[in-house]
């Protein structure tokens, strides 16, 4: 069964991260939901996911080639991490 993770009020604005979800594949996103947002090290991810750890790997490093500015609803621009 896959994690849910609970975010932190300050990561708890729903529209922004649907909005921000939009502009990454799934596999993407995993890697946003569970590394960066859930904290699990890329280990962690692979096994939720049932893949490589290469395959994590990759993910993370398509999410940082992306370089994408976020903004959110205050204006205010933040680097995705």
């Amino acid at each position: 069964m896959k994690q849910t993770i609970r975010l932190p009020d300050m990561l708890e604005d729903t529209a922004f991260w649907c909005r921000l979800r939009t502009h990454f594949t799934g596999n993407q996103w995993n890697w946003i939901y569970y590394h960066i947002i859930g904290g699990l090290s890329i280990e962690e991810i692979a096994i939720q996911e049932n893949t490589t750890v290469e395959a994590v790997t990759t993910w993370g490093r398509q999410v940082a080639q992306a370089k994408r500015i976020i903004t959110n609803q205050g204006g205010k621009t933040h680097e995705l991490y």
